[in-house]
């Protein structure tokens, strides 16, 4: 077996699941040191997270001496680790940037045309969720479904941001980050190691990219994987771990190491086509990002009123009309509003 000279693993449900691994942390870290002593292991962490929220959420990681080389944050912006932090690849995360916003558009104007497109042709589809980078039809038949998902399919080959899900008689075309691979790809150029010598490992939609056989040689996936990412390390011979989160990705590393890969896929795996579309949940970092922009709000209300108090006894003459022409506005509409009903 090549040597393993770059993990790219991802952090959410695999190096960091939703049970108490804390024993595991030391297995792992003692695992990384040795093959960093071996033969010079660089280990990168890929997240969907903002660097900032990377380094909170790692946090229990970092104080049992656990350290990546990289950071992959946002799926696709790569911070190498220094003395003074975590700094940026600049010229690689500006192209990246660009051609992530690029293809946002293709995929908004895509949804839109393909929607119109089912709508006029197919008999007995209910839309289930219509938005800008994700579109949900229900139909009156499996045999329908398998016809619009087919077509739609066939449509997304050129979109890298578009995946479409069957499920039972449903069909979810919805926009997958694609760049954690295209980040491992870049990231293994700039340090010369060939894609025989990268092993990727992942549990989410948003890690396909890095374990499809493109970007790396070796490729695993945790027992709490998605049935789509089992079936994608299935195809191109990576392991399926039979343990979850961070047990599977020791398991993983081992089964390389030793040769016993494994990629079978579970007994009680079960393609997308014969389950239900699992409803999506509002994650914790959603509800966080909505209190602050609510907190924001409110503090921008209440600043607006200081100001409209000074403003009203001209204690700032020079902003005062400013501060006064969006309450005189609202003012003479309530006033011509109470006129209409009395």
């Amino acid at each position: 077996m090549p040597e393993i000279r770059l993990i790219a693993t991802d952090l959410d449900g695999t190096l960091i699941g939703s049970i108490n691994e804390f024993p595991l942390y030391n297995d792992y870290r003692d695992r990384i040191e040795e093959m960093r002593r071996e033969h010079g292991l660089i280990w990168a962490a890929c997240t969907g997270r903002t660097l900032a929220s990377f380094g909170g959420f790692f946090a229990p990681m970092r104080t049992m001496g656990l350290v990546p080389d990289f950071v992959i944050a946002n799926h696709a912006y790569i911070y190498s680790f220094s003395p003074l932090g975590y700094m940026p690849h600049i010229l690689w995360n500006l192209r990246i940037r660009y051609r992530t916003w690029y293809e946002s558009q293709l995929v908004r104007n895509a949804i839109d045309d393909w929607y119109d497109t089912i709508s006029s042709v197919s008999v007995g589809v209910t839309t289930i969720r219509r938005r800008k980078n994700r579109l949900s039809l229900r139909f009156d038949s499996p045999e329908s479904a398998d016809v619009a998902a087919n077509m739609l399919e066939e449509k997304a080959g050129p979109y890298k941001h578009l995946k479409v899900f069957r499920y039972s008689k449903e069909v979810d075309v919805r926009s997958v980050p694609f760049t954690k691979g295209l980040a491992v790809s870049e990231l293994a150029r700039h340090l010369e190691i060939g894609r025989e010598e990268i092993l990727t490992i992942g549990n989410g939609h948003n890690d396909i990219s890095m374990l499809d056989g493109t970007v790396a040689g070796m490729m695993g996936c945790p027992a709490n994987s998605e049935p789509e990412v089992m079936e994608t390390v299935h195809k191109v011979g990576g392991h399926i771990a039979e343990k979850r989160a961070l047990g599977g990705v020791l398991e993983i590393i081992e089964a390389w190491r030793s040769g016993k890969v494994k990629s079978g896929l579970p007994e009680d795996w079960q393609p997308p086509s014969m389950r239900h579309n699992p409803q999506p949940k509002r994650s914790a970092h959603g509800r966080r990002r909505k209190r602050r922009v609510l907190s924001l709000m409110g503090m921008a209300g209440i600043g607006y009123a200081i100001l409209l108090v000074f403003a009203s006894v001209d204690l700032i003459p020079v902003i005062s009309p400013l501060i006064m022409a969006p309450y005189r506005l609202v003012e003479k509409l309530l006033i011509k509003l109470f006129e209409l009903f009395v």
